[in-house]
C-alpha cells in the first residue's frame, strides 16, 4: 500500500524505556503496538456510538481509518510525524492487516452453503441477474457518453468498462454481514436478498476470472495463469476435499473436531494464499477455494468459524480498514473533470441498480416498498469492494484521487442504505398479507371437527418425551386429528444463511437429517409415536438453523404458513447442565422474543425431566389447571377442554377468584370477568357427567393469599397448566413482581415451576395469548406494556443472559 519501512539495527527494535531517555514511539515494536491499540479502540468506540443509528461495523471501521488518516487527524503534521504515523512505520502492520482480509474471505466462504444456489427460487434468479445486467448495461452506455476516458483511470479503455461493470456487483458476504447486523437474516427481505446476492456472486466470479487472465501482459502468461487456476481448483476438489470429508467421518457424532485439524486448516489458509500468490493470482483466491470445499455448519465448519472469527473481525480487520483509511486523502482531489466523470458513473450505477432491482422485484409480486428496500440492500458495499479498489491502486490502474472517490462513495451509499432499511422495514407486518383463520385455541371450532395444529420447537432430544406426552394428552381423534410441526432449532454457527428445511427420517439429501444426528433421533422418536398414538397424529419435522436473536421470525413464518394456533417452546432452564451457558442464554432470549412478538398463542413447557406413565395403550395423565382470569387463562381453559375429551386424562381445575380492593381499571375488569364467566360456564356445561374432572372454587383477597392457595393445591400431577398474565391488577403490581424469578413464566407459573411446589417434579405449561389478539381490559393493558417494552410483571422481555 505504498508504506515506507524504517530500518533499525535489531537491538534497537524495542526501546530501553522512558526512564532511559528513550521515546518508545521511535522504535518499531512499541510503535506497532500503539498503532494497533489506537485503531482497535477508535473503531470500537465508533461502533458503540453509531450502531444505534443503524450503521454497520464496516462503516465504523472505515470511518475510524479515515479519522486517523491524512484526511483528518493525520493531516496534522505533529500528530502524523511525531506521535504515531511517521516514516518509522514498519511493514509488519500492513502484513497483519492483509492477514485479516485473507481470513475474512476464507470464513465467508466456509459459511457459504453451495447448495443454496440449487434451492434459489426463480424470482431470486431473476432479481440477481437483473440487478447486475441492467446497471452494467446503463453504466457501460454512460462510458460512451463521457468519452470512454477518465484521466484518473489509467488501466486503458477496456479497464474503464470493467470498472463500470464492477460498480454493479453485489457481493454475498457484504450483504450477509449487513443483514446480520440489522437482524434481518431470517426475514423475508433478508432471505430473498441473500439468494439474489448469491446469484450476483456467481456472475462476478466469472468476470473476475476472465479479467485476471486478460490482465496478464502476454497471451502466453494468460494461458499459464488459466492453467494454474484450473490446476488449483482440481487440486482443491480432488485432494483437499476428500481429506476434509475423512476428518468429518472420523469425528464421533456430537463431539468437537480435534484441535489439530482446526489448526491445520487455519495454517492451510496461509499455504493456499502463498501458492496462489506464487503462480500469479491474487493471494485471496487460494483461501476462497479452500473455504468452498469445507462443509458449512457442524462439526468442521462451525468449529473453524467459532475459533477464528472473533479474532479476525475484532482485531485483524480494523487494521485493514485503517490501512484503507490512511490511504484516503480528500486533499488529493484536484482534477475536477476526472472527479465529475467518475462520480457520474458511480451515481448512474447506483440509480440503475436501485431502479432495476425495484422494478424486477415488483414484477415478481413483491410489495413496492419492500422492492425498494431489497434493491437498496443489493446496493450495499463492504470489504470486498475495498479489496478490489486497493488492488487496482496497487497496480496503478487508478490514481489516489479515484481511489479516494471510489472508497468514499461506497462508504456514503452504505451509510444511507442501512439506516433506511433498518427503520423502514417491518418484518412482521410485511409477512402477514392474509390473516390465518385460527390465531388462538379458543378460535378452534367447538365441535372439534377441525385438525388441531401445533408447532413444537425443541433444541435437543431431552425435550422429546414430554412433548410426545403432551400431544397424546391433546386427544387426537378421527374427527379432529393432530398435526404436529416439529422444529429442531439449531444455532447458526459456521453457516452464512439461516435455513428452514423439511426433514424426514429417510431424507438422504439433507446431511442435517442423516443417521446418528440429533435431528435424526428426534425425527425417529416422533415418527414412532405417530404410528402408535391413541389417535391419528401427523408429524412433519423441520430443521431450523438460525441465530437466536432472529430465530423467532423463521418460526413465525412457518406458523403463518401452516395456520397454527399454538406454538410450544421449551424453557431455557430445561437445558442447564446439558448445554453451555451461552446457549442457555440464547434459548432464553429466543423464548422472550417468541412471547413478545408471536402472532398466535405460545406455551412454554417447563420440563422437570420426568415424563408421565406413557405406555400405550395404557395411557394415564393428570393435569392441574389454575384459572384466575384473563386472556391467557382463557386459552389455558380452552386447551384443557380439548384434553377433557380424552378418557385417559384427569383434570383438576382450581378457579381462584381474587377479590381485589383496587379501583384501578374496575370497569375494564368487569368486562374481562364477563368473558371469563362465559367460558367457564361453557366448559362446565360440556363436562357435565365427566368423572375425570374435578372443579375447585377458591376465593382469596390479595396476592399473598393467592400464593398460599396455589401452594396448598399440591397433588400428584403430571402437568400443571397456567396463564402467564392475569386480568386482575393485583397480580401485575410491583410487589408481586418482586416475587417472580422468571418473568417469562408469570406470577403463578413461577410458583408452580419452583422446587417448593410438588417437590419440583411436576411439568408446567405456561400459556400466553398473542398480544395482537384478545379483547377487553387485558387487551388494552397488554398493548401498553408491549409498546413500552415491559411484560405484565413489569420486567423487560429481553434478557442479558445472566
Amino acid at each position: 500500500m505504498g508504506s515506507k519501512a524504517h530500518c533499525l539495527p535489531f537491538e534497537q527494535n524495542a526501546s530501553k524505556g522512558i526512564w532511559a531517555g528513550d521515546n518508545p514511539l521511535d522504535y518499531p515494536y512499541p510503535l506497532s503496538l500503539a498503532q494497533i491499540i489506537l485503531v482497535v479502540l477508535t473503531s470500537t468506540l465508533l461502533y458503540c456510538f453509531l450502531r444505534p443509528l443503524g450503521q454497520t461495523r464496516y462503516v465504523c471501521n472505515l470511518l475510524a481509518g479515515i479519522i486517523l488518516g491524512p484526511s483528518l487527524l493525520g493531516y496534522n503534521k505533529a500528530f502524523k510525524d511525531k506521535i504515531l504515523f511517521g516514516v518509522k512505520e514498519v511493514p509488519l502492520f500492513e502484513t497483519i492487516a492483509h492477514l485479516g482480509v485473507i481470513y475474512s474471505l476464507f470464513l465467508a466462504t466456509v459459511k457459504f452453503d453451495v447448495n443454496m444456489v440449487k434451492r434459489m427460487a426463480k424470482k431470486a434468479w431473476k432479481i440477481g441477474l437483473v440487478t447486475f445486467l441492467f446497471p452494467s448495461a446503463i453504466t457501460s452506455s454512460t462510458v460512451f457518453t463521457i468519452g470512454r476516458t477518465i484521466p484518473g483511470i489509467k488501466g486503458g479503455k477496456f479497464f474503464l468498462f470493467f470498472v463500470s461493470i464492477s460498480l454493479s456487483f453485489t457481493y454475498f458476504p457484504v450483504v450477509l454481514e449487513a443483514l446480520d447486523e440489522l437482524n434481518l437474516m431470517t426475514s423475508e427481505l433478508g432471505q430473498l436478498t441473500m439468494s439474489s446476492a448469491a446469484m450476483n456472486e456467481i456472475v462476478q466470479w466469472t468476470f473476475a476470472a476472465a479479467h485476471l487472465i486478460h490482465a496478464q501482459k502476454t497471451i502466453n502468461n494468460g494461458f499459464k495463469t488459466c492453467a494454474c487456476l484450473l490446476g488449483m481448483i482440481f487440486f482443491t476438489i480432488f485432494v483437499i476435499r476428500p481429506v476434509i470429508k475423512l476428518i468429518i467421518k472420523v469425528t464421533p457424532q456430537g463431539k468437537e473436531v480435534k484441535e489439530s485439524y482446526v489448526i491445520a486448516l487455519q495454517l492451510g489458509v496461509l499455504v493456499m494464499s502463498f501458492i496462489s500468490d506464487t503462480i500469479g493470482m491474487r493471494s485471496t483466491y487460494g483461501p476462497i477455494l479452500l473455504g468452498l470445499v469445507i462443509p458449512n455448519g457442524p462439526p468442521l465448519g462451525s468449529a473453524i468459524v467459532h475459533k477464528t472469527e472473533y479474532v479476525v473481525s475484532e482485531f485483524l480487520l480494523p487494521l485493514f480498514f485503517f490501512r484503507i483509511g490512511f490511504d484516503i486523502n480528500v486533499y488529493s482531489v484536484e482534477d475536477w473533470t476526472s472527479f465529475t466523470k467518475l462520480q457520474l458513473l458511480i451515481v448512474v450505477s447506483y440509480v440503475a441498480k436501485i431502479v432495476g432491482g425495484t422494478v424486477i422485484a415488483w414484477c415478481c409480486k413483491i410489495r413496492f416498498k419492500n422492492s425498494i428496500l431489497l434493491s437498496l440492500m443489493m446496493s450495499t458495499k463492504g470489504i470486498i469492494e475495498l479489496i478490489v479498489y486497493t488492488h487496482w491502486r496497487e497496480l496503478k490502474a487508478i490514481d489516489d484521487q479515484c481511489f479516494t472517490q471510489l472508497v468514499l462513495s461506497s462508504l456514503g451509499i452504505t451509510m444511507i442504505v442501512t439506516p433506511l432499511v433498518r427503520y423502514l422495514y417491518k418484518p412482521f407486518g410485511a409477512s402477514k398479507s392474509i390473516l390465518p383463520r385460527f390465531r388462538n385455541i379458543q378460535s378452534m371450532p367447538s365441535n372439534k371437527s377441525e385438525m388441531f395444529r401445533l408447532l413444537c420447537c425443541v433444541h435437543n432430544e431431552e425435550s422429546v418425551p414430554n412433548i410426545i406426552t403432551l400431544l397424546e394428552a391433546s386427544n387426537p381423534t378421527e374427527s379432529s386429528p393432530i398435526c404436529a410441526y416439529i422444529v429442531h432449532a439449531v444455532e447458526l454457527i459456521g453457516c452464512a444463511a439461516p435455513l428452514l428445511l423439511p426433514c424426514h427420517s429417510n431424507d438422504k439429501r439433507n446431511k442435517l437429517c442423516s443417521k446418528n444426528t440429533t435431528t435424526h433421533q428426534i425425527i425417529r422418536a416422533f415418527d414412532k409415536y405417530s404410528k402408535t398414538a391413541g389417535g391419528p397424529v401427523i408429524s412433519q419435522p423441520y430443521t431450523m438453523i438460525s441465530p437466536y436473536k432472529s430465530m423467532h421470525e423463521t418460526l413465525f413464518r412457518l406458523a403463518d404458513d401452516k395456520f397454527v394456533p399454538l406454538i410450544i417452546i421449551t424453557f431455557h432452564e430445561n437445558y442447564q447442565g446439558i448445554v453451555g451457558p451461552s446457549m442457555t442464554a440464547g434459548i432464553r432470549q429466543f423464548n422472550a422474543n417468541v412471547q413478545s412478538y408471536s402472532p398466535c398463542t405460545v406455551g412454554i413447557l417447563v420440563d422437570k425431566g420426568l415424563s408421565c406413565r406413557m405406555s400405550l395403550p395404557h395411557f394415564s395423565f393428570n393435569v392441574a389447571v389454575f384459572f384466575v382470569g384473563g386472556a391467557d387463562d382463557r386459552e389455558v381453559l380452552a386447551y384443557a377442554e380439548r384434553m377433557s375429551c380424552n378418557p385417559n386424562v384427569g383434570i383438576t381445575v382450581f378457579r381462584i377468584t381474587l377479590q381485589s380492593t383496587s379501583k384501578e381499571g374496575k370497569e375494564a375488569e368487569l368486562q374481562e370477568a364477563k368473558l371469563d364467566e362465559a367460558l367457564v360456564n361453557d366448559f362446565r356445561l360440556k363436562n357435565m357427567g365427566n368423572h375425570m374432572l374435578l372443579w375447585r372454587e377458591i376465593e382469596v383477597h390479595d396476592g399473598v393469599q393467592l400464593m398460599d392457595a396455589v401452594m396448598n393445591s399440591q397433588g400428584e400431577y403430571d402437568l400443571v397448566m397456567v396463564g402467564r398474565r392475569h386480568s386482575d391488577m393485583t397480580l401485575r403490581d410491583e410487589e408481586m413482581a418482586a416475587f417472580v424469578e422468571n418473568a417469562e413464566l408469570g406470577v403463578i407459573g413461577d410458583i408452580v415451576a419452583s422446587s417448593d411446589f410438588c417437590g419440583g417434579t411436576v411439568n408446567v405449561l405456561v400459556i400466553q395469548e398473542s398480544i395482537e389478539l384478545g379483547f377487553g381490559a387485558f387487551r388494552s393493558v397488554s398493548r401498553k406494556e408491549s409498546e413500552s417494552g415491559l411484560s405484565s410483571t413489569g420486567t423487560k422481555p429481553k434478557f442479558d443472559g445472566h
